[in-house]
């Protein structure tokens, strides 16, 4: 039940630390496409203004040289960027009032402008000049693609390094459908991009001065920080990702040590507690006095030594454990002959008097191997103490050393009931025991492999396990050959 609650609460810890980790990223994202798309706008702004002042420039300059050219018409009659002279004998209609207001001009004096000329708009100049006749007001047409020169002429002379193209723009007058679509596809397909734009007065009411740069200018800008913001970005998940990922490391490390802890609280306690139990029964019978003969009195001493020495493993084994944990178990690493190594650990079995024997199998020219001959006799006898009371009454256990390529394995082989495969990722951890029946009625505390594994581990090595269900366990221990 305890386990349980712990998961959830681990389970809980998870929700809210990628609620606490997602939530804020996601929104730093949508700030971040917000800012990227409002980028290029910015970028667009200011140029916008940055252009807008010199196209304004470039206009006054454009009307100071329409004033020079109606001086010059008044005065020689001929200029370049006027198309046509002629008398204003009988203005139209949408002149009539620019005719009025040129006729109470002196000598010289001029008014600009707009009127329908074969049903285009054209910018003209009113001239009061001296003609044969007397003093007459002149019509002066101006030559618009004279003028669209002299803006590129103006442009250059007054920004000599500038990259953007300034041009004068007509206005857009009614079209075809088929002319308009024609109009689009060539827009569509242009490669500069126009930044700014500035309205003209008279006489080129409508037209609009235009500076375009090449290519589209925003973009790269754009991109740029584009960019940076996709790799900060990226960054900012790859720190994430690396900071849940050991936070879900740490967790689990913490659920699995406290599982742990409850798995060697519970185990510890079961197996005290029935040396414990027959000490004290054992002791009560003795201060009894319930023993009858000597015979009783010397079995009961021997119980007691015997369960004496059980709690004697057992501390012993939690003390072995505790000094690999902490680092302070020293290796004495010899040269040893793997047989050498085999006859040393049946001494040491045969001096336990375990109700089983093994069968040993050699193969021939081993090289040797570097090891603690104590430490690495203590993790076979493990394996052998194992194999012995998980086989039932008709045990068959061998001891087999052979080459495992550069390697040398010994291997202990039982024909027990075999190890579950849920049970196979868990065994060699420290205080765990496989909930089964037979797990339940022998004694161990769980700490037999995962002392083994270590100290096979400081050696270099490593331990596997082949197991099937009913069938028995093989456990292989590699060592580097010397």
């Amino acid at each position: 039940m305890a386990g349980t609650s712990e998961l959830i609460e681990f389970r809980r810890a998870f929700v809210w630390l990628l609620c606490g980790m997602l939530l804020p990223s996601v929104a730093l994202v949508a700030f971040g496409v917000v800012a990227v798309a409002n980028e290029r706008a910015a970028v667009e702004r200011r140029l916008a203004e940055e252009y807008d002042a010199r196209l304004r420039a470039l206009g006054l300059e454009l009307l100071a040289r329409l004033d020079k050219s109606a001086e010059t018409i008044a005065a020689t009659g001929r200029d370049p960027l006027v198309y046509s002279v002629r008398p204003l004998d009988s203005p139209p209609a949408e002149l009539a009032d620019a005719a009025r207001r040129a006729a109470t001009l002196p000598i010289g004096g001029h008014v600009f402008a707009n009127t329908e000329i074969e049903g285009e708009r054209r910018a003209v100049a009113l001239v009061r000049a001296v003609q044969p006749k007397g003093e007459r007001t002149l019509l002066a047409q101006f030559d618009i693609p004279a003028l669209a020169e002299e803006v590129h002429r103006l442009a250059e002379a007054r920004f000599p390094r500038e990259r953007a193209l300034f041009r004068l723009v007509p206005p857009r007058e009614p079209v075809a459908a088929l002319a308009a679509l024609r109009r689009i596809v060539a827009e569509a397909g242009q490669t500069s991009t126009v930044v700014a734009r500035t309205s003209l007065g008279p006489p080129l009411e409508g037209f609009v001065l235009a500076a375009e740069l090449p290519g589209d200018p925003a973009a790269p800008l754009a991109f740029r920080n584009r960019t940076l913001y996709i790799a900060l970005l990226v960054l900012l998940y790859v720190g994430i990702g690396v900071g849940f990922g050991l936070t879900i490391r740490e967790m689990r490390r913490a659920y699995k040590l406290s599982r742990m802890k409850t798995d060697f609280v519970a185990n510890i306690s079961h197996e005290l507690r029935t040396p414990l139990t027959s000490v004290r029964l054992f002791a009560e019978t003795l201060r009894e006095g319930r023993a009858e003969g000597p015979e009783e009195v010397r079995e009961c001493v021997t119980m007691l030594s015997r369960e004496a020495d059980r709690l004697s493993r057992m501390v012993g084994k939690l003390l072995d454990w505790s000094r690999l944990e902490s680092g302070g178990a020293a290796l004495d690493l010899e040269r040893t002959d793997v047989a050498a190594l085999l006859d040393r650990i049946g001494q040491a079995y045969r001096a336990q008097q375990l109700p089983a024997t093994y069968q040993t199998e050699l193969d021939p020219q081993l090289p040797a191997v570097n090891v603690d001959r104590d430490a690495m006799a203590q993790v076979v006898l493990n394996l052998l103490h194992n194999a012995v009371k998980y086989t039932g009454d008709q045990k068959r256990i061998r001891v087999r050393a052979r080459r495992a390529g550069r390697n040398v394995a010994i291997e202990v082989e039982d024909n027990g009931p075999g190890v579950r495969p849920h049970d196979r990722k868990r065994i060699f951890e420290r205080f765990y025991r496989a909930d089964d029946l037979l797990s339940r009625r022998t004694e161990g505390t769980g700490l037999g492999l995962a002392i083994a594994k270590k100290i096979v581990e400081l050696h270099g090595g490593h331990i596997e396990l082949d197991s099937r269900v009913g069938e028995g366990s093989t456990f292989r221990v590699v060592l580097p050959a010397a």
